[in-house]
């Protein structure tokens, strides 16, 4: 089997790194085979519209992942604030594309069981994305 994905782009951007050599090479160095995996781009109004929805927050977010089926087979979907990621952009002095690719990690690892809701699994996360990001980067 294999992973499938699509990506959707509620709210157009340019980025200029290959979003499916990205994806399909964070699910191999994850060692995630098979799923089905929905990611969508969107606005701020669209996140802080679901993050209401879904947690009773109003605050925007850059990120939500939803897993819809086992932490092997993942089967979900990830949202993906532009907006968002272009603010953390500027304030973490890095590309757009940088964010990007740091936010679809960070969905991939819910997907698969991390969680970051104390400092010991939010650095241990932020650990796993930027090794990722150290692997992946030379081979694409």
């Amino acid at each position: 089997m294999a992973v499938s994905y699509s990506v959707h782009y509620q709210t157009p951007f340019s980025h200029t790194f290959n979003a499916d050599l990205f994806i399909k090479t964070a699910f191999n160095l994850k060692h995630v085979y098979d799923g089905s995996i929905d990611f969508t781009f969107v606005n701020d109004d669209f996140m802080v519209s679901l993050h209401k929805s879904y947690l009773n927050d109003i605050s925007k977010t850059d990120i939500m992942t939803f897993n819809l089926n086992s932490l092997i087979n993942p089967i979900g979907d990830i949202y993906i604030c532009i907006n968002e990621a272009e603010r953390n952009s500027h304030q973490y002095n890095t590309s757009l594309d940088y964010e990007i690719q740091f936010l679809i990690l960070h969905g991939i690892l819910h997907l698969i069981g991390y969680t970051d809701e104390t400092d010991f699994e939010k650095n241990y996360m932020l650990d796993e994305q930027n090794r990722l990001l150290n692997l992946i980067h030379p081979l694409i």
